[in-house]
């Protein structure tokens, strides 16, 4: 499980940089994007990994860790820029 642990946290770290490298990020993150965007996939593919073990088995883990991180991504950037420009 370790393994799966670790492979999910690059996971994520690799989506949070696709993502940055897309631009994707808000206009509030002015400073340190690569760190936020990084923090933030990393932590939504482990959750998401996690969850996937729990709900659906280790076998599906990593179908859902990455799609929990994707979509993580996606609502934690709309959400920020949401709320900044409120």
């Amino acid at each position: 499980m370790i393994f799966l642990s670790l492979l999910w946290l690059f996971m994520g770290l690799l989506i949070g940089a696709i993502a940055r490298a897309a631009q994707i990020h808000p206009a509030a993150w002015k400073q340190h994007t690569w760190v936020s965007m990084l923090t933030t996939g990393a932590i939504a593919a482990s959750c998401g990994g996690w969850i996937g073990v729990l709900l659906l088995g280790r076998y599906f883990a990593t179908a859902m860790a990455l799609w929990v991180a994707v979509a993580g991504i996606v609502s934690v950037c709309w959400g920020v820029s949401r709320i900044s420009h409120q």
